[in-house]
């Protein structure tokens, strides 16, 4: 069944995945965003930033160029620094909330993870790229 299977490394299957996986979270923080009116220009940036994530990730995975590598690396560095920060501005939002930190504010708020999710897969994507 798998006899002309050119043995892609686990890398590039994983680069792949983590593409579909920035396609999929874009989808959703779109309408969430979307659905907050977009009422802080901080709000775009994974909006405009993870299509981007995407198409990097798909073409470092079927063509490995260096000069692509290093864009690619760039923009996952960008990544990690916005989901961080994205993760903050999250976490400011629940804790100005009636009640702060509370579970039903964790549950009613900003998804305080979704943020840090965007950085660990574009940490997973370096470390993909570079070990």
């Amino acid at each position: 069944m798998f006899e002309d299977w050119n043995s892609w490394s686990l890398g590039r299957v994983l680069t792949i995945v983590l593409a579909i996986g920035f396609i999929m979270i874009w989808l959703q923080v779109s309408v969430w965003h979307h659905r907050g009116k977009f009422h802080k220009w901080q709000m775009w940036i994974p909006v405009v930033a993870l299509p981007f994530f995407a198409l990097s990730s798909l073409f470092i995975a079927f063509y490995s160029l260096t000069w692509a590598g290093w864009i690619h690396t760039f923009l996952m560095i960008i990544g990690i620094v916005a989901g961080g920060y994205g993760g903050a501005l999250h976490l400011i939002g629940i804790s100005k909330r009636t009640g702060g930190f509370k579970y039903e504010n964790l549950q009613s708020g900003p998804p305080f993870v979704l943020p840090f999710t965007i950085a660990a897969f574009c940490f997973i994507q370096l470390f993909n790229l570079w070990y």
